[in-house]
C-alpha cells in the first residue's frame, strides 16, 4: 500500500515540475480548419440518406396515384372507400363475436 502512494506522490510530483504546455501560435486555426472539413463531410453523409428517403416517399406516392387511377378506370371503389368497407365488415364480426 505503501509503495503505492510513494508512487502515486512521486507522480503527482513530477507533475507538478514539468514545464506547462504551451500550444503553437496556430493552434486556433489548426482546429478550425479541421472542424470545418470534417463538417462538410457531415454534411455530404447526411445528403444521401435524405435523398433516398425523398426518391422513396415520392414512389410511394406516385404508386397510390397510379393505384387510385386504376382502381377508377376499373370501376373499383377508390382505396379510402375499400378501406372503409373492409374496416365497417371488421368491426361488423367483431361486433357480432364480442356481443353476446
Amino acid at each position: 500500500m505503501k509503495n503505492n502512494e510513494t508512487a502515486i506522490e512521486e507522480i503527482f510530483r513530477a507533475a507538478r515540475e514539468a514545464p506547462p504546455v504551451v500550444p503553437p501560435n496556430n493552434f486556433a486555426d489548426q482546429v478550425m480548419s479541421l472542424t470545418m472539413s470534417s463538417s462538410a463531410e457531415d454534411g455530404i453523409a447526411i445528403d444521401f440518406p435524405l435523398l433516398k428517403i425523398a426518391w422513396a416517399a415520392s414512389f410511394v406516392i406516385a404508386a397510390f396515384l397510379a393505384s387510385e387511377v386504376i382502381m377508377y378506370a376499373s370501376g373499383f371503389p377508390s382505396l379510402g372507400r375499400g378501406a372503409e368497407e373492409l374496416t365497417s365488415a371488421y368491426f361488423s364480426e367483431l361486433e357480432s363475436v364480442v356481443t353476446p
